[in-house]
């Protein structure tokens, strides 16, 4: 053929092979035949995250990072590829020399090959810029490459006579002995050309969880107690199956329960130091051998601790009636809080169904120490449409405290959160609200048994300042905000250390605000230096401490200096005050005095509801009717509150309901007697009946969901105050359009 016709030919099978594979696609992906523009914009939404992110470490060469470089993929497919597969260079050495003596071109059987191989080109240049990588991912390339290799060697072959038929004979059957030495375990195969799984192991990830399902598979044959026993691998998919006891979660479940713990050699590549932690003080069992390696140990703990069993609750927590919390206990496990629970599901949820749990826990002033959300999962990690009982079994949670946290009570709250909504379910115990955040327990964290050295604390920025000739230190500070409103709490962390003998008692710290072009500077506050006294620090000791720096409403707008000076119980300098960083302060107008042309004087402790602008607004459905509400603080900072607006028919059912700040400002930033205009639009349905409506008003906690208690100060007859509410002196007329 010619070339002109050689490339017809090309183009028109690529024209057919391409409509085929879109053919096939769309038949065998039934999603696409719903929203197919849905699904691209998934894929493409994925591939370009794996392309910047890697979600976890990975081993290679010896290192152990995110993202290996384009180094990856070749290393991978010389020690994955079959020996056959590379010692098909030789034959393939051999044709193109004997078709260069020829002078003649490429023969046109080998035009294909070359279409394969470029395909294989494109595909590996394609996935090596993503930051994730997994030498799996070249799965797709090993048949092609195993096609071209056979192709080589029948090629040369044919060429070479009788004696080359028996050479391709010895290679088959060797790419069959090495085909049977590894079926049982094809992942573990690697090329002795390179030396196989020995030089695989400090070059390669190795194991992707098949040691730990052969660990389990000998467990349940050799242990016959192996029913009644826990287990603890870092993969749980892969033991749970195989494994007849239950399967603890790491990094959720407490260790120290389990009676058998699985580490792999996958898991020693990823922590070499970290996995001897993991069996100080246990008895190897059993080694699991195959591939020519050591793949994993077992190991066995003699007297595992008793796990934590939740304590059933007298009334279920609710969540947004889908949900219920049915048994409840915590304990402190070394520097950890180990949660169990037992869950219920009260409803037939959709089979795409989701809820995030979030942990806090929080100290009496509201700073959170620790933070975990997870999916809400039964103790076989299925989500609850999928649970196979109502009821779960015991499912394990670990909150990991900071290694520096004080000595003192805390508190652990739990919320579970809507992913397609963004929002908290609401929370009652039997008729009680409780809000969207439910107070589960109080921990008391006692003094550490030993010393806490400072290497072990995340301390973002390092300081050398010290007082009390070198007695206290303080070894850093977290991130200081760059902005911050006056009338609002700055929040500071600073760490602490004993570096050579015990420190007096009642240590107090001292905050002030320096302005940064000169002048006075104005006091914030004064704390005491920790919640655990410092009398109680031992010689070496490191304390993390929390705080709330507040930045008086007054405060002029413009750069300050934060500065802090520890002093002692009477109040005198330990020594220098210390500038811990400069934060840029701004201001709003405030407003202390105002005519309310409506006065309704309703106290919901935190504010004062002291009016509003009109007894009667008209309207037509569908349009937005204007009120005006008058606020007042009672004390400055505090927490953040919301008002709530219901309008209600004669029944006294909610027809609509708003949601705002008071003003639109977040209520922590008001002062102590500022009143704040709060004018907001009541949205009509457009199919509200006409009608004479009432509107409701309170207040609850922005965090919490809680409302604030009503106190009535109002004469009567100008409008109802109930427990939590004002229903206001208003009346709306919807009228007929």
């Amino acid at each position: 053929l010619s070339s002109r016709a050689r490339v017809a030919a090309f183009l028109r099978n690529g024209i057919v092979w391409g409509v085929a594979f879109l053919l096939v696609i769309f038949v065998l992906y039934p999603a696409l035949w719903v929203t197919p523009a849905t699904v691209l914009a998934t894929v493409r939404g994925s591939a370009n995250r794996h392309l910047g992110e890697a979600l976890r470490e990975t081993f290679f060469l010896g290192q152990v990072a995110f993202n290996h470089g384009p180094l990856f993929y070749p290393v991978v497919l010389l020690w994955r590829l079959s020996p056959v597969v590379w010692l098909a260079m030789i034959p393939v050495a051999g044709l193109a020399r004997a078709w260069r003596k020829r002078g003649r071109g490429l023969p046109a059987g080998a035009y294909p090959a070359l279409l394969l191989l470029l395909w294989v080109v494109l595909f590996l240049g394609a996935i090596t810029p993503a930051a994730k990588k997994f030498d799996r991912y070249i799965l797709p390339v090993v048949p092609a490459l195993l096609i071209l290799a056979a192709v080589a060697w029948g090629a040369w072959a044919s060429r070479r006579g009788r004696a080359a038929w028996r050479i391709l004979a010895l290679v088959v059957a060797f790419q069959a002995i090495y085909w049977a030495a590894f079926a049982a375990y094809p992942l573990a195969a690697y090329n002795p050309l390179v030396g196989g799984p020995r030089t695989a192991a400090a070059v390669l990830p190795v194991g992707w969880g098949e040691p730990v399902s052969a660990a389990g598979r000998w467990l349940a044959d050799n242990d016959p107690e192996a029913a009644g026993r826990r287990a603890m691998a870092g993969i749980v998919p892969a033991l749970a199956p195989f494994f007849p006891g239950q399967t603890l979660v790491a990094g959720r479940d407490d260790p120290a329960t389990a009676h058998y713990q699985v580490v792999t050699l996958g898991g020693r590549q990823l922590d070499p130091a970290g996995w001897r932690a993991q069996i100080e003080g246990l008895t190897l069992a059993h080694t699991v051998h195959y591939g020519g390696l050591d793949q994993a140990w077992i190991y066995q703990r003699m007297s595992p601790r008793a796990p934590v069993l939740p304590a059933p609750l007298a009334e279920p927590t609710v969540f947004g009636e889908r949900m219920a919390l049915v048994a409840y206990e915590q304990s402190m496990v070394d520097d950890a809080v180990d949660i169990a629970v037992k869950w219920r599901r009260l409803q037939p949820l959709a089979a795409d169904e989701r809820f995030t749990l979030r942990l806090v826990v929080r100290d009496n002033s509201g700073n959170l120490w620790a933070v975990e959300e997870n999916d809400l999962l039964n103790e076989a990690a299925f989500f609850p449409p999928d649970w196979p009982t109502d009821e779960t079994g015991t499912v394990r949670y670990l909150l990991e405290l900071p290694p520096g946290i004080p000595p003192a009570t805390y508190h652990v709250a739990m919320s579970l959160i809507d992913p397609r909504t963004a929002g908290q379910l609401p929370v009652r115990v039997g008729d009680v609200f409780h809000g969207v955040l439910y107070m589960v327990g109080a921990i008391d964290v006692p003094p550490p048994e030993n010393i806490v050295s400072a290497s072990r604390l995340q301390i973002p920025h390092f300081t050398e300042q010290t007082w009390l000739d070198g007695r206290l230190r303080l070894l850093g500070h977290g991130d200081i905000p760059a902005e911050a409103l006056a009338g609002s709490e700055l929040p500071v962390d600073l760490f602490w250390h004993v570096p050579v003998e015990n420190l007096p008692t009642g240590l107090n710290l001292a905050w002030r605000w320096q302005p940064a072009g000169g002048g006075e500077p104005v006091a914030a506050q004064t704390t005491p230096l920790s919640r655990y006294d410092t009398e109680l620090w031992r010689t070496g000791e490191t304390i993390q401490e929390k705080y709330r720096v507040p930045l008086p409403p007054k405060l002029s707008p413009g750069d300050y200096e934060l500065l802090v000076e520890p002093l002692t119980a009477d109040g005198e300098p330990l020594g220098e005050v210390y500038n811990l960083g400069d934060v840029q302060v701004n201001n709003i107008d405030r407003l202390y005095q105002v005519d309310v042309p409506v006065p309704f004087l309703v106290s919901f402790e935190s504010l004062d509801l002291l009016g509003l602008d009109n007894t009667e607004l008209v309207a037509r459905p569908g349009e937005a009717p204007e009120l005006t509400l008058f606020w007042r603080k009672y004390a400055p900072y505090g927490q953040v509150y919301t008002v709530f607006i219901h309008l209600l028919d004669e029944s006294g059912a909610i027809v609509q309901s708003a949601d705002h700040w008071p003003g639109g400002l977040p209520t922590d930033i008001l002062d102590s007697s500022q009143i704040v205009i709060d004018r907001f639009a009541i949205p009509l349905p457009a199919d509200l009946p006409a009608g004479t409506y009432q509107v409701r008003a309170g207040l609850y906690s922005s965090e919490s969901g809680v409302r604030l208690p009503a106190h009535s100060f109002v004469e009567e007859g100008t409008g109802t105050v109930g427990a939590d509410f004002a229903i206001l002196p208003l009346q709306v007329q919807v009228v007929s359009p």
